[in-house]
């Protein structure tokens, strides 16, 4: 077994590492935004939090293994930069919009003592959470587009600002939900 070979190996399992925590982060922030009681709530936040644990490390094995691949094949292909770029840009929207709301979520799941207080609720139903986790599941197919097809720059750029758009769009009717929801609760 060569070093290659494992460090392929890495970067695949990673990618599967990668997709299963966003899978159970999208499971956990779909089913927190239904009718839940508190020992339920718990456990969906307990779920989201554990998620951050499966695809952080995953995301980094991706992107080291990665930068091995890239220098070996050579690193000045467009479809190198861009996925490159596009998988930092997932861990950013993760840590920016997606772990600070989770982490609030939980502590005011906590103040409230076994019951789900409006505020939580409305909380719950943040459709960034669900925007989040949708765009960063597009966007790393958009990567995986990328590397089996392995286009210039320009094409490159058009997949994932297309996968973007794919991702945003499949989640317009959690933003219409929470409008709904919102006004159902102030009247």
């Amino acid at each position: 077994m060569t070093l290659y070979a494992v460090i392929l190996f890495s970067h695949i399992g990673g990618a599967f590492f990668l997709f299963a925590g966003l899978a159970q982060e999208w499971l956990a922030v779909s089913y927190l935004r239904g009718p839940l009681d508190g020992n339920q709530t718990n456990t969906w936040i307990r779920l989201a939090r554990t998620a951050q644990w499966s695809y952080g490390p995953a995301l980094g094995v991706v992107l080291f293994s990665g930068g091995f691949l890239a220098s070996r094949i050579g690193g000045n292909q467009g479809w190198i930069l861009v996925s490159f770029i596009t998988l930092l840009v997932i861990g950013l929207i993760g840590a920016i919009f997606t772990g600070p709301r989770i982490r609030a979520i939980g502590k005011a799941a906590m103040a409230d003592s076994g019951k789900v207080s409006a505020a939580l609720q409305s909380r719950l139903r943040d459709p960034m959470l669900l925007v989040s986790v949708g765009l960063r599941v597009a966007l790393v197919f958009g990567v995986v587009l990328l590397m089996v097809s392995r286009p210039n720059t320009r094409l490159s750029l058009l997949t994932i600002v297309c996968a973007a758009s794919i991702g945003m769009i499949v989640e317009l009717p959690a933003w219409r939900r929470s409008a709904v929801q919102d006004v159902k609760a102030t009247h």
